[in-house]
């Protein structure tokens, strides 16, 4: 098994909203929000105000990598993540704390330009007893391996 850092090179803002930023990961997207008191997540999340995040990355895949298997693996989106492939939703995994893997043969296009899209939603408060963050919080890794491979875990 090969396992390749696929950290950089990442856009992230809110949903919808502002202008792309450029970013590398892992990313706590909650850092950077403004505090108040009075807002839903309260003490427990440092009093920051909170919102959903979207992230984009473009790549590329080489033409021989079409007879691997290829998986991202997510080590923690925080939360409600959605993951999308070339317009396409691949995954969706509502839990934040834990890693998750997304299988992404069917959705790539090899010897060519592929986009990954992310959403992370955090704006329904309140969500967490302690500071969580929000967003790709920690790595993402691309996973390949031959088509018959041992399963992970």
């Amino acid at each position: 098994m090969i396992k390749l850092d696929f950290n950089n090179g990442w856009m992230w803002r809110r949903l919808h909203q502002g202008e792309w930023q450029e970013v590398d990961l892992p990313h706590d997207a909650l850092i950077f929000e403004n505090r108040k008191e009075g807002v839903a997540s309260g003490v427990n999340l440092g009093w920051y105000e909170c919102y959903d995040y979207e992230y984009a990355k473009t790549f590329l895949l080489p033409e021989d990598y079409k007879n691997k298997e290829l998986t991202f693996e997510f080590e923690g989106v925080y939360r409600n993540a959605e993951v999308y492939i070339n317009g396409q939703l691949a995954k969706k995994r509502p839990y934040g704390y834990t890693n998750f893997y997304v299988s992404a043969n069917e959705y790539l296009h090899f010897g060519e330009e592929n986009n990954i899209y992310v959403i992370a939603r955090n704006a329904d408060q309140p969500n967490s007893r302690w500071y969580s963050g929000a967003g790709i919080y920690r790595p993402v890794n691309l996973l390949v391996t031959d088509k018959r491979y041992i399963k992970r875990n």
